[in-house]
């Protein structure tokens, strides 16, 4: 008991000096760990900084990636070209319907005119059946679109009218359409086939009159008299 209460004093009886020390070092000691854990912030906040910035791809990675795109993409054109061509396939075969559709008719009525011209030889009958097919025939040609060119008595004009020839006429001024060997059609606006025909050339040129026997031998007389020509 008496050593412990001797040992009590003692520490009572240290110094002020060396208590302050003790506190110095204290401090000392709390600004060290305060420099570790700074130091240690700024070392993790560097090691972030490397983990963040984006690594920079190799050329052959560029290429690799841009091949691709262009792999996919001749692949999605292949896909467009393909879909095009058989929608395109589509369209027209509905447009044969359709155009064939409007001449069923008349395939009806020739086949009708056909049977009853085996029938009948009634000329009056078989002529109001080929009527009865060129009204359908026109009937068509009106669902269409498609109008007919009306050439003879026009002037000659050649962005519609294809001259297979010119005549003479006393009673058509040269330039006008005599006649009409195939009839042209337009479908709507756009020409589908100029109609072929016969331009007048006006009237016809006298011929040369042509000289007289006699006068045909005295002229071979004077040519082998003077066969120099003087």
């Amino acid at each position: 008991m008496a050593e412990e209460e001797k040992n009590k004093d003692s520490e009572l009886e240290q110094p002020e000096e060396c208590r302050e020390c003790g506190g110095e070092a204290e401090k000392a000691e709390g600004t060290g760990e305060e420099a570790q854990v700074q130091e240690k912030a700024e070392n993790a906040g560097e090691e972030a900084q490397v983990q963040e910035e984006p690594k920079q791809p190799s050329p052959e990675e560029i290429i690799a990636e841009l091949n691709d795109k262009y792999l996919r993409l001749r692949a999605d054109f292949d896909n467009y070209r393909k879909r095009m061509a058989r929608e395109s396939d589509e369209i027209r075969e509905r447009s044969k319907i359709l155009v064939i559709s409007d001449f069923l008719p008349v395939y009806d009525f020739f086949k009708m005119a056909m049977d009853h011209a085996g029938r009948t030889d009634d000329l009056n009958a078989l002529k109001q059946g080929m009527q009865m097919i060129l009204n359908e025939f026109k009937r068509a040609f009106d669902g269409l679109g498609v109008k007919e060119i009306q050439a003879v008595g026009k002037k000659f004009d050649p962005k519609m009218h294809e001259a297979m020839k010119t005549e003479a006429s006393d009673t058509v001024p040269e330039g006008i359409v005599l006649s009409q060997w195939k009839s042209g059609f337009f479908v709507g606006e756009r020409l589908a086939r100029p109609a072929t025909v016969v331009v007048s050339s006006g009237p016809a040129k006298p011929a040369e009159q042509a000289p007289e026997p006699e006068e045909k031998a005295e002229q071979a007389d004077e040519a082998a008299q003077n066969p120099g020509g003087n």
